[in-house]
């Protein structure tokens, strides 16, 4: 039986069809996710405190100021920006300033969102091509605790899916402050024994700059997915295109001394744009023990940045400002094979997994602008990344209130990377293990208790790997690891013991061979030292009755560098990260929600002497449902953002730069970004 399995999977991997396994709380289940519930189903079915299901109609009740907050529904995660609205967002969690990705790994029907190598920085992550209304919902976990994780999941992962089918079809028209305009579409029909999903989108929004973002994104998908049986497949076609001005972080000097205003800008050419077309399949077969699944990929992505950080330090002619450029095209397989069985009368499950990726990039450069016009040229190379990884995981049920899960990861890497500075082309190649384990202990009166341990990593641009000299001095440089290991541990409880209310509680550690670090005249991330990091979690959801939700995480961290001559702290890692809210659903037609954010002070350079200051965020919705024909199940609702109209910071960086008539060798500075004020949107959602 088990060689039939064997020679099955063996067949599909080489037939190249790839899959993307679906995750409800943790548990790989049989069907495509469509959750309607998060009480306390995850008891006796989740491997770590700290994994969970967002529902559809969690995030239904959210107002989001940007596609990215997505991810602030991951209980202790924060969202932030430093430029301009069609760029990757800024992402912190368990005490580590992700940057734009790196250290959290993000999928969307399958397709890895990260990118290694890239131009603005390791393992960017934009979800400005998401449509939120089309998401079943969101699965999260933390640490690198998972066997079917890998690159950049050290901190957590996130995985989004798209339903095959709407209720109903819906047409959501939007309008707000600062010239903000939406508008989406989706219908589904039945079409040759399967569901044919068709969404668009159309978006601009200018923010409250003095220069306006003119943020502009046109956004598709085709989706056709057929059940049948023990078979069901999907096949997506996306296309997403996004350009837009940018307001970047600001020298505080600037603004003190009426520089430039408030919302204002120090170079009003820098700007953005961006593109990704995807087609990607997903197939899953369910046997009466076993589910097996495959998948498939292909991503042609492009992006255009130009960016001016450090104003005139390093050309008092020219400025600073530097356009970073990325194409690539990303394809990918993967598949897995699942089957249930027992051993001395002890329940237990098998999963062996393959997963591949190529990143063909040409070219990822670095060019010297002025203006947006070509001054001259720091890199242009062409790297290729390919990743072939194997794993392996048992879960097995030793008593009642017992088990396990173990499991197993080998990735190997190759690189080739044609570089323009002959001295930093080559070749390369590594092989890394992870081993994982979890244990589980209950339930005893809807109370669970789990022990997580494991091995994980992250990638380095492998250019820092390759180069032998500075392109910009040519001056020596030395190497830097293409991988870095990370270890994490944590325990936790999950409880579902008051009724109506699940809380999770968690002590956790990290540690990672090696930071990223943002890099203020380079406008990347760059690696550094070593670090250690632990910390505690608290998330809770309360619904005392169907109609009302009250919820509140709260995250604790403490980050140190290891053997950093300079200071002990990690610039830009946040302390107490503490998120709240409440929402009413149908009282009369009416639905609303308020909710909060905390997000705590940071240190910004490695002896603490600058910090960030904290901030406090509220948001708001008021919104009414129609129950009567002809406009039945019809929305129309009003969001606020920063309601208490709060004057504080999106973001925070401490680095050297220099403005008209300052000393050649610059003036360290805090330069800030600072958060959208008081805005508001209207929306009408339609049924039909």
């Amino acid at each position: 039986m088990h060689c039939k399995v064997f020679m099955r999977w063996l067949v599909m991997v080489t037939v190249a069809v790839f899959p993307s396994a679906t995750f409800a709380g943790g548990v790989q289940t049989l069907d495509t996710v469509e959750v309607t519930d998060s009480a306390d189903h995850l008891i006796g079915s989740a491997d770590s405190s700290t994994e969970g299901t967002v529902t559809q109609k969690q995030l239904e009740d959210r107002p989001m100021l940007r596609t990215g907050e997505l991810l602030e529904t991951v209980p202790g995660l924060i969202i932030s920006q430093h430029s301009g609205e069609g760029k990757a967002n800024q992402y912190y969690l368990r005490g580590v300033n992700l940057d734009h990705g790196t250290d959290f790994a993000t999928t969307v029907d399958g397709m890895p969102v990260n990118m290694p190598t890239h131009a603005h920085g390791q393992g960017y992550s934009d979800l400005n091509f998401v449509m939120p209304e089309l998401l079943s919902g969101v699965q999260y976990r933390k640490g690198p605790y998972y066997a079917d994780e890998g690159d950049f999941s050290a901190v957590g992962a996130a995985h989004m899916d798209y339903v095959n089918e709407l209720k109903q079809n819906i047409g959501v028209l939007t309008g707000g402050t600062d010239s903000y305009q939406r508008g989406f579409a989706a219908v589904s029909h039945d079409l040759f024994k399967g569901k044919l999903l068709v969404g668009l989108e159309l978006m601009h929004d200018d923010g409250p700059w003095q220069n306006p973002d003119d943020f502009r994104k046109i956004n598709a998908l085709v989706r056709y997915s057929q059940k049948n049986g023990q078979n069901e497949f999907n096949i997506d076609a996306m296309a997403y295109y996004g350009k837009w001005n940018a307001t970047n972080q600001t020298a505080e000097r600037a603004i003190s001394e009426g520089l430039t205003p408030y919302y204002g800008t120090l170079d009003p050419a820098d700007q953005g744009s961006s593109y990704r077309y995807s087609l990607s399949g997903q197939w899953q077969h369910t046997g009466e023990s076993s589910i097996t699944k495959a998948g498939a990929y292909m991503i042609d992505y492009g992006m255009d940045l130009y960016n001016d950080f450090t104003y005139f330090l390093g050309d008092s002619a020219n400025g600073d400002q530097f356009h970073q450029k990325d194409r690539r095209i990303i394809t990918g397989l993967k598949a897995s094979e699942t089957w249930m069985d027992k051993l001395l009368g002890h329940d237990m499950d098998n999963t062996i997994g393959v997963q591949i990726r190529n990143d063909n990039i040409a070219p990822v450069a670095l060019y010297s602008t002025d203006s947006t016009n070509y001054v001259g040229t720091t890199v242009q190379d062409h790297v290729s990344q390919t990743n072939v990884a194997i794993y392996l995981q048992n879960g097995f049920k030793w008593a009642e209130k017992f088990r396990t899960v173990a499991g197993w990861r080998l990735d190997f890497y190759h690189w080739d990377v044609n570089a323009n500075v002959a001295q930093n082309s080559g070749a390369l190649s590594r092989a890394i293990g992870s081993p994982k384990l979890s244990m589980i202990f209950g339930p005893w009166d809807k109370t669970e208790f789990f022990i997580n341990g494991g091995y994980g990593f992250h990638t380095n641009d492998i250019r820092s790997s390759t180069e032998k000299v500075d392109p910009s001095s040519n001056l020596p440089l030395p190497t830097v690891a293409p991988l870095e290991r990370a270890r994490g541990a944590e325990v936790g409880a999950r409880t579902a013991i008051i009724p109506h209310l699940q809380s999770e509680l968690t002590f956790w550690y990290l540690n990672l061979d090696s930071e990223q670090i943002f890099s203020g005249d380079s406008g990347v991330t760059t690696p550094s030292f070593a670090s250690n990091r632990y910390g505690i979690e608290s998330a809770n959801y309360y619904t005392p009755v169907p109609w009302f939700t009250l919820d509140a995480d709260f995250a604790y961290s403490v980050s140190h560098f290891i053997g950093d001559p300079a200071g002990l702290y990690i610039p830009g890692s946040p302390t107490w990260v503490i998120s709240a809210g409440a929402a009413i659903d149908d009282i009369h037609g009416f639905f609303g929600s308020l909710r909060m954010h905390y997000f705590g002070s940071r240190p910004l350079i490695d002896n603490d002497v600058v910090q960030s200051n904290s901030s406090t965020i509220v948001n708001a919705r008021v919104g009414y449902k129609f129950h009567d024909k002809p406009f039945e199940n019809w929305r129309l609702m009003v969001d606020f953002f920063n309601v208490l109209s709060n004057k504080t910071s999106d973001i925070d960086y401490y680095y050297t730069s220099r403005l008209p008539g300052e000393p050649p060798a610059g003036v360290n500075d805090i330069h800030t970004h600072p958060a959208d004020p008081l805005e508001a949107r209207v929306t009408l959602q339609m049924a039909f």
